[in-house]
């Protein structure tokens, strides 16, 4: 709907749509869950943690103590665990071995084969411990005795900072070789990896003579050729080389490395944005399956962490790794929209987004006071570009170099923005094939700007797909959108589409029911193409955007839902009760995913006010979530 206000955006914004495609030759990708959060002890159930693992395809976790709980919640998940002891628990485990025998016989033996136990992780980056070894021993006698030493692995996690002399990765060493050596023989000898914590996110923070794209394995001007012949063009494998090479130092090259923690955070210091968390653990899952110079194939890689944990200790970045908020939905946030009259001012609609717990927001042109508003707010941004500019801009690669100069340039990093949106909604004719031009002048802008990082995409109606019907049909309907589809595949960025199932409802009563087009039981739709059920409008429209995207060739791209919403009023099914079943429901169902593309959805809620001066139809001007004074219409739950 073109120039629309302003929309939630219930962005996905830093799941990942890839752990239920992880490449072939990927030995394992796992999550972290931590708990050090406001009632993530207790809340969401364990049941509930377990199911999302699931249905994001997430196939290994690790824990950091024993929970009962959580132990029979996986029983026949066939999760692979990698369960710490705690290191609270470390003196005891090493000064009794009775007592290690019966930590393995209350919280392993207990609950295997059932639960997948994969490691025991005795001690997570505890400094010079002798302890240590001694509980690693204890235990492994404890697994020994059970019969399942030969299944389970004991080890330790240790922090980068156990390495000295990483640059170049071949010079890496135990920085005290009395303590890790010991430690090291006793996993070669029984065949087990050493975990390691390695987040090249510290290593950036703490020098500013590292490159942010090498940080977050983009292409970047940084190459590092180590003195033995090998190249690294990413930060993460040359820390992980440098444990190698430690390794070898010592005389146990043989034993493996899993990398036990790796993550970006999402707000809170340098360089912590959502676009960059995004980026970093994409692309980490991405290349795990290649390995590193050093040591190539697939490598074993734990994404920290599950959840945002609020009462972690330390800097502030600490509290925002998590894929997830603790109600198991991603982070959101709100496109802001501006054609009403008496609208509050831009900085107390920056409050009014942080207030809601919104964390984005999709911005349909540039506005000076907007972007200053959002200066260290943290939210992350789609930034339109008009329909009006487009044709301009896809002519003249000097003017799309003065928009990105006037209009990124100043704002960026200070404003987090993750999108371009060159053009809402252009559907026809020499408008339309001006828009693929645009977007590659603006994108060529970005990069010699050093802004290659920002996603440049367009946000399109549903109505560029044909034959929606069954969902597995889908096809574009305009041969333009197939090269823009390439495009975007090409360049990693999503297709953004607007997604309206009451448009859908509304100009088809008879065959689509009220309750299927707002979340509700009551219709089932088999896919005769695929045998997909659908039992809600969304998911087939979104999922016919998909096949079109496959029929494409560019099934890769990710689909953002940049609007959607139900008016409540100006027509017949436009009505409060039915705008607040179908936005709550959507909000809801956005961590879920579609039969397709099952896992969290980036979703913008459209609109967050009521825009009064909107032309055309009545229920145009009522689909907010608020009026200008910031009351609400009906009551919304992000959170």
């Amino acid at each position: 709907m073109a120039k629309r206000g302003v929309a939630p955006v219930l962005a996905a914004a830093l799941l990942i749509a890839a752990f239920a495609a992880t490449r072939p030759g990927v030995q394992a990708i796992g999550v972290c869950y931590g708990v050090i959060g406001s009632g993530l002890s207790t809340t969401p159930s364990k049941s509930d943690v377990v199911q999302l693992y699931k249905s994001n395809g997430i196939a290994n976790m690790r824990f950091y103590f024993a929970d009962q709980d959580l132990l029979n919640a996986l029983r026949g998940s066939g999760i692979g665990l990698a369960l710490d002891v705690g290191n609270d628990k470390l003196g005891d485990l090493a000064g009794d071995p009775a007592t290690a025998a019966a930590w393995v016989n209350d919280n392993v033996q207990a609950y295997y084969p059932d639960v997948n136990f994969r490691y025991i992780v005795v001690g997570n980056e505890v400094d010079g411990e002798a302890s240590v070894l001694q509980a690693m021993q204890n235990v492994h006698d404890a697994l020994v005795s059970a019969g399942l030493d030969g299944s389970i692995k004991v080890s330790t996690a240790v922090k980068m900072d156990t390495i000295v002399n990483s640059s170049p990765p071949s010079d890496g060493a135990f920085s005290d070789p009395s303590v890790m050596t010991p430690i090291v023989q006793f996993l070669a000898g029984n065949g087990a990896p050493l975990l390691v914590n390695v987040y090249p996110y510290f290593a950036y923070k703490f020098n500013d003579g590292i490159d942010l794209n090498f940080a977050l394995f983009e292409p970047s001007s940084t190459t590092v050729a180590d003195p033995n012949g090998l190249t690294y063009t990413n930060l993460f494998d040359a820390m992980v080389d440098a444990v190698h090479a430690a390794l070898d130092k010592v005389g146990f090259g043989g034993v493996d490395v899993v990398v036990s923690e790796s993550g970006w955070p999402s707000a809170d210091g340098k360089g912590a944005s959502v676009d960059n968390a995004r980026t970093y653990n994409q692309n980490v899952i991405n290349h795990a399956g290649q390995g590193t110079p050093r040591k190539p194939g697939p490598m074993e890689v734990f994404v920290f962490a599950l959840f945002n944990e609020d009462q972690k200790d330390g800097d502030p970045t600490e509290k925002k790794f998590g894929l997830f908020n603790p109600d198991m939905t991603p982070s959101n946030g709100v496109c802001y929209g501006m054609v009403a009259d008496d609208l509050p001012p831009p900085s107390e609609v920056v409050q009014l987004y942080k207030s809601l717990g919104v964390r984005n927001m999709r911005l349909y042109s540039p506005d000076s006071q907007v972007m200053d508003a959002l200066r260290g707010s943290g939210i992350g941004l789609i930034l339109g570009v008009v329909n009006e500019d487009i044709a301009n801009l896809a002519g003249c690669q000097s003017c799309a170099t003065n928009w990105v100069m006037t209009n990124v340039k100043p704002y960026y990093p200070a404003v987090n923005i993750m999108y371009l949106a060159v053009g809402n909604e252009i559907s026809a004719g020499e408008a339309a094939r001006s828009v693929l031009p645009a977007m590659n002048n603006l994108l060529i802008a970005l990069a010699a700007a050093g802004l290659a990082g920002i996603k440049v995409s367009t946000a399109v109606r549903f109505d560029v797909v044909a034959n929606s019907f069954p969902p597995s049909s889908g096809v574009f309907a305009q041969g333009y959108m197939v090269d823009i589809a390439r495009f975007v595949a090409n360049t990693g960025a999503p297709l953004l589409v607007n997604v309206y199932p009451y448009f859908a409802y509304s100009g088809n009563p008879n065959d689509i029911s009220l309750n299927y087009a707002t979340f509700q039981p009551g219709t089932i739709v088999k896919d005769s193409g695929n045998g997909l059920v659908y039992t809600n409008l969304f998911d087939a429209m979104v999922d016919a955007v998909v096949a079109a995207l496959e029929k494409a060739a560019a099934g890769s791209v990710k689909v953002v839902v940049s609007e959607s919403g139900w008016p409540s009023a100006g027509a017949a099914a436009a009505s409060v009760q039915n705008a607040q079943t179908y936005v709550q429901n959507l909000i809801n169902h956005a961590a879920q995913g579609t039969p397709k593309r099952p896992g969290a959805l980036e979703t913008f809620v459209f609109a967050m006010f009521n825009e009064d001066r909107k032309p055309g139809e009545a229920t145009e001007q009522n689909f907010g979530l608020f009026y200008p004074n910031k009351s609400p219409v009906y009551p919304i739950t992000f959170r």
